[in-house]
């Protein structure tokens, strides 16, 4: 199971706890692959997407989502107040400069007692999951040191999106992209900001990684939530207060 398909198979087990007209939103759907699987699935999806310079998937959405999926207008999540039971977002946080507005625009779209799925990585994480050089997202941003030590591990093999490029040339593409698109907050700041919109975090990362990973099914689950957390980032629960 990827992580499409565990958001599409919690937004189903979730819906069968609500009546009908259950609907939900994917925040940063990028070509709407977790709203195919959920309308598959009978599910009222919809997404909104930035559609950024650093990650524009809009010539990649299907023609049967285009009426699922709407463009944002600005920070502004393009529907009403209090319409969905559900709003997920898959590996986006890290991608939004400002978490505040975010998080408010969300908790604004929200039923009372609705929910909010999260998977994206947090700065304490040990691998930059976009690139796979562990650790480079530990630089500071403008960093030159960090352009070598990318160069090194990448002449030995990690890395993703080759494209081709020397390792110096991809080292340097690639911290340019995370410089502008990245911002990796520590998990102290991601909880409190959450809990000032949201309620706080509930983790669900032992389950995830035994969805990903059967395997983890029989490790201990300090185990399962230490390797989640490290290795790929952070999955919780969090819940607008019911009136």
């Amino acid at each position: 199971m990827n992580n499409y398909e565990f958001c599409a198979a919690f937004a189903a087990k979730t819906a069968k706890d609500h009546p009908p007209g259950f609907k939900v939103l994917d925040y940063g759907c990028g070509a709407g692959e977790i709203i195919k699987l959920m309308r598959d699935g009978g599910l009222d999806a919809y997404g909104c997407e930035a559609f950024y310079e650093g990650g524009n998937l809009s010539s990649k959405v299907p023609a049967e989502l285009k009426d699922r999926i709407f463009a944002m207008q600005g920070d502004r999540i393009p529907f009403p107040d209090e319409i969905f039971d559900l709003v997920m977002n898959n590996q986006v946080l890290e991608h939004v400069p400002d978490l505040n507005i975010v998080l408010s625009e969300i908790s604004r779209v929200l039923k009372p007692g609705g929910v909010c799925l999260s998977l994206f990585p947090h700065r304490e994480v040990w691998r930059e999951g976009h690139c796979n050089i562990p650790f480079l997202h530990w630089f500071p941003k403008g960093s030159t040191p960090r352009i070598y030590y990318a160069t090194a591990l990448r002449s030995l093999g990690l890395g993703y999106w080759k494209n081709d490029l020397s390792p110096l040339a991809w080292s340097r593409n690639f911290c340019r992209w995370l410089d502008a698109w990245c911002y990796y907050r520590p998990y102290r700041e991601i909880a409190a900001t959450f809990a000032s919109h949201l309620s706080g975090p509930s983790h669900i990362e032992r389950e995830w990684i035994v969805s990903r990973r059967a395997e983890f099914r029989f490790a201990p689950k300090w185990l399962r939530r230490l390797t989640a957390r490290k290795a790929a980032g952070l999955v919780f629960l969090t819940a607008k207060p019911s009136l």
